[in-house]
């Protein structure tokens, strides 16, 4: 089972905000809202897709990002939620309107 830790500063800096496992069919808002701006992945499953949602009940109109796990890494920094790219262990996609760091609401993880 993997772990998600959420950090208020970026590149999983400052204060850990929340902590969580991987497992599927999760949908919560944030212990602290809009205070997470990174996370570290510690061996999360390929397939594992954690959305990121400025809006408190997870709407698309406004800013959201979605990590898309593709293999499994012990340790891996997703260091801000407003950049899309994609390497061998993530894809990250950021639907822009008007700034997702620090401004995280909702969470699903699935």
């Amino acid at each position: 089972m993997g772990i998600i830790v959420f950090y208020e500063g970026n590149n999983a800096t400052q204060n850990i905000v929340q902590t969580v496992e991987d497992v599927p069919g999760q949908d919560f808002k944030p212990v602290h809202n809009d205070t997470i701006r990174s996370a570290k992945l510690y061996g999360v499953r390929p397939g594992c897709k954690i959305k990121m949602y400025d809006s408190a009940d997870g709407s698309t109109a406004d800013d959201f990002c979605i990590i898309m796990v593709k293999r499994a890494n012990p340790e891996y920094v997703v260091q801000s939620f407003e950049r899309t790219y994609e390497d061998e262990y993530v894809t990250v996609v950021h639907i822009p309107n008007n700034g997702l760091d620090g401004q995280i609401s909702r969470i699903r993880i699935n």
